[in-house]
C-alpha cells in the first residue's frame, strides 16, 4: 500500500483549489451566508383523535417536493438507530416538518427540527442529511454527531454549539480524548505483544494528542466556549478483534479522514491562527493516520475470517456514514472562518479516499 502522507497529499490536490487569501475558487458564483430557515410547526401537537395515517412514501422522486406534514397527525418523531460510529437517524411519521426543505441541503436550523422535532437551538448535532436507505418507512434523517477524530470507548458527545467557538470546542474535545485512546492502545498494544515500534508511535500520537488539546483549547477559550473536562474510563484489555475493529473505524476512517480535512482547512480557512494550527494538526493526524493502518495490518494478521469479516464491515459501514455526514451542509461563516470543506468539496475528500485507500483496503 502507498505511504498514506501521499495518498492524503493526492486526494486534496483534486479538490478546489485556493485563492489567495484563503478564499475557495469556485466554478460558480461566490457562496454568500446560508439562509435559515425558521420553523413555523413548533406549537404542541393536536389532541383531537385522528384516524393513523400511512407512512409518507420515502425517498420522493426527482420532481416532488418534501412530503407535507399531516396536521393531524400526533406521532413524535422516533430515534430509529443510533450509529455506533457518529450518526443517529430520526424518523419522523407524520412527514417532513414544515419549513424544512431536504432538497436543497439542510441548514443549522432545519438539522435542529428534524433531529429530534426540537426547536432550533444549541444540541448534540452539527449537521445532518436525508436518511436514503429504505430500512426506514418514511422521512427520516441522519444526524450527525462528528465526523471526524480517533474516540476511545464509552466515549458520549458532550451538547455542541454550531458557532466557531463550539466548533473549536468540539475539537478540543476530541483532541483530549484522543490523548486516553492512544494510552489505552499502548497498553493494549503491548498486552498482545506488538512490535515494540507501534507501541512507541502510539506514545508519539499521545503527546501530540496533548499539544494538540492545549492549543486548540486556547482557540476555543478565546472564542468565549466551554471546555468539557469529562473523563475516560480506562478498562481491562479488550478481545483483539474488538480493538481491531475500533482502530479500523476510529483510525483507518474518521482519524484518516480528518487528517485530510485538517489538511483542507489549513489551506481554506479565513482565519490566519486556525490556518496555523491545522497545517501542523495535519501533519500529525498524518502521522496517526499512518499508525493506524499499520496497527490494522499487525491486527488483521492475528485474526480469524469471520473475524476479519467483522472489520471489514465496520469498516465498510463507517465509509458509508461518513459520504452521508459529507453531504451535510453548515452555515457558510462557520465553513468560512474555519476552512471546513463544504458539502461538495468534503464528497471530494471522501471520494479520494474511498477510490484510493478505503476500498483497496476492503478488497485485499
Amino acid at each position: 500500500m502507498r505511504r498514506i502522507a501521499t495518498i492524503l497529499a493526492h486526494v486534496l490536490a483534486t479538490t478546489t483549489v485556493v485563492a489567495c487569501g484563503g478564499k475557495v475558487t469556485t466554478e460558480g458564483p461566490e457562496p454568500g451566508p446560508t439562509t435559515t430557515a425558521t420553523a413555523t410547526a413548533t406549537g404542541p401537537a393536536p389532541t383531537v383523535p385522528t384516524t393513523p395515517q400511512p407512512p409518507v412514501p420515502w425517498p420522493p422522486g426527482p420532481d416532488a417536493g418534501p412530503p407535507q406534514v399531516d396536521a393531524g397527525c400526533t406521532q413524535p418523531p422516533k430515534l430509529v438507530s443510533q450509529g455506533a460510529t457518529c450518526a443517529d437517524t430520526w424518523y419522523h411519521p407524520c412527514g417532513v416538518p414544515i419549513g424544512v426543505d431536504p432538497s436543497d441541503g439542510l441548514t443549522e436550523a432545519e438539522c435542529a427540527i428534524v433531529c429530534g422535532g426540537g426547536a432550533p437551538g444549541p444540541g448534540r448535532y452539527w449537521g445532518c442529511a436525508q436518511h436514503l436507505p429504505a430500512d426506514v418507512p418514511g422521512p427520516a434523517f441522519d444526524c450527525f454527531t462528528c465526523v471526524e477524530g480517533r474516540r476511545p470507548e464509552g466515549y458520549v458527545e458532550p451538547e455542541t454549539f454550531g458557532t466557531v467557538a463550539g466548533w473549536l470546542a468540539h475539537a478540543t474535545d476530541l483532541e483530549r480524548v484522543s490523548i486516553d485512546a492512544f494510552q489505552i492502545l499502548q497498553r493494549e498494544l503491548l498486552h498482545y505483544g506488538a512490535p515494540i515500534e507501534l507501541v512507541e508511535s502510539a506514545a508519539r500520537a499521545e503527546a501530540d494528542e496533548v499539544r494538540h488539546a492545549r492549543v486548540m483549547g486556547v482557540l476555543a477559550t478565546r472564542e468565549g466556549a466551554t471546555l468539557s473536562t469529562t473523563p475516560v474510563t480506562h478498562g481491562a484489555p479488550r478481545a483483539l478483534v474488538d480493538i481491531a475493529i475500533e482502530n479500523a473505524v476510529e483510525g483507518c476512517i474518521r482519524e484518516t479522514y480528518g487528517a485530510v480535512v485538517a489538511g483542507y482547512q489549513a489551506e481554506h480557512a479565513s482565519r490566519l491562527d486556525v490556518r496555523r494550527l491545522m497545517s501542523s494538526i495535519y501533519r500529525d493526524e498524518t502521522a496517526h493516520a499512518e499508525l493506524a493502518w499499520q496497527v490494522h495490518e499487525w491486527a488483521l494478521a492475528q485474526l480469524t475470517e469471520e473475524e476479519h469479516l467483522r472489520v471489514s464491515t465496520a469498516m465498510s459501514e463507517t465509509v458509508t456514514e461518513l459520504a452521508r455526514a459529507a453531504s451535510s451542509t453548515a452555515s457558510w461563516d462557520l465553513d468560512n472562518a474555519l476552512g471546513l470543506p463544504p458539502a461538495d468539496q468534503a464528497q471530494k475528500l471522501v471520494r479520494g479516499l474511498r477510490v484510493h485507500l478505503w476500498m483497496r483496503a476492503l478488497a485485499a
